[in-house]
């Protein structure tokens, strides 16, 4: 469980009219015989975010164990939302870390939303990871969990392999730190090393 979370960052808070506004739209929907329309106005009015960030770097940490960390150039925090949530309108760049303290892996995207009443992590557009040895995922969607420790996608995901081979599917699912996947619907291309390219190695070892 996470105990302490260090941050660094500028937030600004929403601004003294919205919040006036706000607060004149629960007037007028109560005053209005439950008038419907009002009331979905003020709903409406929960997209406004409750805090901004600019320049944001974030480290999760337990136990005083860095476990990962995240730097975005924009993030607005939705907490008072039915729906509430951080969003990274403008990307981010996500490094998570072994018990070791070694990297485990790495995702960048041009967008992400963070659940915060279940913890789950979605990204879109361009979604890259790389893990440690240098196993590469590309994709336009993923979702990761960090209380289960997966990350997987509903959308075409090709992989590349550290021996450079690749792999395709339609669906993917992986463990968090990309050490064991699988696809669906799935093609492997494997590159197979000609005559000379073994010759080589075998007067090398001789």
């Amino acid at each position: 469980m996470v105990d302490e979370t260090k941050i660094q960052y500028v937030f600004m808070k929403k601004p003294l009219h919205i919040r006036l506004i706000i607060i004149s739209l629960v007037v007028a929907a109560f005053s209005c015989a439950n008038d419907m329309e009002m009331i979905n106005k003020f709903i409406d009015a929960e997209t406004e975010p409750d805090l901004t960030g600019i320049k944001v770097e974030v480290l999760y940490t337990d136990s005083a164990r860095l476990q990962w960390k995240i730097i975005t150039p924009l993030v607005k925090k939705y907490e008072s939302a039915k729906d509430a949530r951080d969003e990274f309108q403008q990307g981010l760049h996500v490094w998570s870390y072994e018990k070791t303290g070694q990297l485990g892996a790495e995702i960048i995207a041009d967008w992400a939303k963070h659940d915060l009443n279940t913890d789950l992590w979605e990204a879109r557009g361009n979604v890259v990871l790389t893990n440690a040895e240098g196993r590469k995922l590309e994709t336009e969607q993923l979702f990761w969990d960090p209380k289960k420790g997966i990350v997987y996608s509903e959308k075409y995901t090709k992989i590349t392999n550290e021996d450079g081979t690749l792999a395709t599917g339609d669906t993917f699912w992986a463990k968090q730190d990309f050490s064991e996947y699988r696809l669906t619907k799935g093609k492997a291309t494997i590159f197979l090393k000609d005559e000379e390219d073994k010759k080589d190695e075998e007067d090398k070892t001789e």
